[in-house]
This record gives structure tokens, C-alpha cells and sequence, in this order.
């Protein structure tokens, strides 16, 4: 095992794996610890990046973990196995530890300035085997995840495998979502899981120490800022995702990574139409979806 308690020591101490970090501009704190239990993988660090007691392992070979600028400290307990990819995005917010598990060769990929409450995880496998008793086979592959920019994910949320979640879009409170396609600006909640309403955006602003005034100040948001609709710039996720599979090695995924995602700034990359006719790889359903433990 190799590990890692602060970036100052350096990252040439690591025998077999490698961390991309300027230790001058980003900073490791409070109980925050970095493991490597595997071979060839990759921790890469924007500038401006401050991990607040926060867990990374890498549990398995050739997987990488590219964590963007953040005007906000991670918080995040996060264990990577082989052959996958944990993107987070810029300027997201962790009001508490995010879990994430990316395992069985599946991704996660979070985009910019989302927003995280207390006791959430992602994670892209159940992770036992189920299998239909008639014909013997598996019937609960593990799958990728993706979360959408601007997404708020309420309390105690529970997104599981195969769940793509569109820019825009509000997750409500002890959540459980696994396999759906969720389109941009709608409210989800509930187990299963259900569109409560369409046509919405939020603000990140925090409402707890309002008075009347800024209420009144509120009602109204005259702003198109945060609506997200497919245009011909909007990512195919399902390509997306095959490529980041298809890398031969831990460099060409790391190369993957940083071209289609970290240098691709287009506002609507990762919206998601709430037109059935017009979503792809035809993944849309009625959430309805029992969520497996």
C-alpha cells in the first residue's frame, strides 16, 4: 500500500501510481488521507483544490480520479477499483462527505457547481450478483453514472447504477434512483423514485437567515441562466462513457478525461430532453425502478 497524508511530501514517493498536483496551490486537510492498494493509477489535482477530511482509495489497477477547481472544500469518502474514472467538476459543494464507489469497471462522472447535502451515495454496482432463476442469468450488471452541472441532490440520496441525471435538475431528500435517464430541470424524489415537477431551476443561494425583505427581494428570478436544453454541442453520455472503457491504458484515460470533459465548457454538454421521442440509446422509462441495497 502506498499512502499519502499531505501533498507536500510529494508524489515521486509513490512507487507504482502517481498524483498530478501543484502542492503549492491545492492542499490536503484535516484528517483528509490518500491510498493506492493498486498499480498504474492516477489522482489528478486542478490548482485551487482543498480536500477537508476527506478519503480517497484507489482498491484496484489503471483507474483514474480527476478532481477540478473548487471554491469550495471536497468532502468526499471516494474507493475506486480497476479500470474506472471519477470525474467531479468544477466548483461543487459538499455539505458533508460525499460517498462515491466506482467499481466493476463503471465511471462517475459529476459536473460543475453542484450541490451535495449530508449522507448521499453514488455508487455504479449493488455490488452482489442477482440472477433470474430460470434462465441463470445476471440480471444487475453494474453500470456508469453520470450527474449533470448545476444538479442539487437533497439529504440521504441514494443514486445507484446506471442513473444519468441532467443538468439542472433537483434530487429531493432520501431519494433512491438506480437506471433511469432523469431529463434537465425537473424535481425527482421519493423510492422509487418519480418526476414531481418539470420546468424548474434553483439557485444555490441558502435561505436559512432570511428575513422578509430578501424574500420579497426573491420571489421572482427573471434569469434563464440555469435552464439546460440538447443542442448540437450536447455530449452523447453513452459515447462518453464507451470511450473512457475503451482506453488502453491509464494515460489514454487520463488524456480521455481531460479532453471530452475537463476542457469541454459548453453550458448544455450535459443536458438531457424531457421529450421521450427525442432521448437516445433508449434508455428512458417510467421511474418506477425498485433500488437495490
Amino acid at each position: 500500500m502506498e499512502e499519502l497524508k499531505s501533498f507536500s511530501d510529494g508524489s515521486n514517493c509513490l512507487m507504482d501510481n502517481r498524483i498530478v498536483v501543484n502542492a503549492n496551490l491545492s492542499e490536503m486537510k484535516g484528517s483528509t488521507k490518500i491510498s493506492f492498494f493498486g498499480r498504474n493509477n492516477v489522482l489528478y489535482v486542478e490548482d485551487g483544490v482543498s480536500l477537508n477530511n476527506s478519503t480517497i482509495r484507489f482498491l484496484g489497477n489503471n483507474s483514474v480520479i480527476y478532481l477540478s477547481q473548487g471554491n469550495h472544500p471536497y468532502s468526499i469518502k471516494s474507493d475506486i477499483y480497476n479500470n474506472s474514472v471519477v470525474y467531479i467538476g468544477k466548483n461543487c459543494y459538499f455539505n458533508g462527505g460525499l460517498h462515491i464507489i466506482a467499481s466493476e469497471q463503471q465511471n462517475i462522472i459529476i459536473g460543475t457547481e453542484c450541490l451535495f447535502s449530508f449522507g448521499i451515495f453514488v455508487r455504479t454496482a449493488d455490488p452482489h450478483l442477482i440472477y433470474d432463476s430460470t434462465t441463470k442469468r445476471r440480471i444487475n450488471p453494474s453500470a456508469s453514472v453520470f450527474i449533470g452541472d448545476h444538479v442539487w441532490v437533497g439529504q440521504d440520496v441514494l443514486i445507484l447504477k446506471g442513473t444519468w441525471i441532467g443538468s439542472g435538475s433537483i434530487v429531493g431528500g432520501a431519494t433512491c434512483i438506480a437506471g433511469k435517464m432523469i431529463p434537465s430541470n425537473v424535481t425527482i424524489g421519493g423510492n422509487p423514485a418519480r418526476i414531481i415537477r418539470e420546468n424548474v431551476f434553483f439557485l444555490p443561494n441558502c435561505v436559512h437567515s432570511w428575513t422578509d425583505d430578501v424574500i420579497e427581494e426573491y420571489s421572482i428570478k427573471e434569469t434563464d441562466e440555469y435552464i439546460y436544453f440538447p443542442t448540437e454541442n450536447t455530449l452523447e453520455i453513452a459515447a462518453v462513457d464507451s470511450k473512457l472503457k475503451a482506453a488502453q491504458n491509464v494515460e489514454e484515460r487520463l488524456n480521455n478525461v481531460y479532453h471530452l470533459l475537463a476542457m469541454n465548457h459548453d453550458r448544455n454538454r450535459f443536458a438531457i430532453s424531457t421529450n421521450k421521442k427525442e432521448k437516445s440509446q433508449g434508455k428512458w422509462e417510467e421511474l418506477d425502478a425498485d433500488c437495490q441495497a
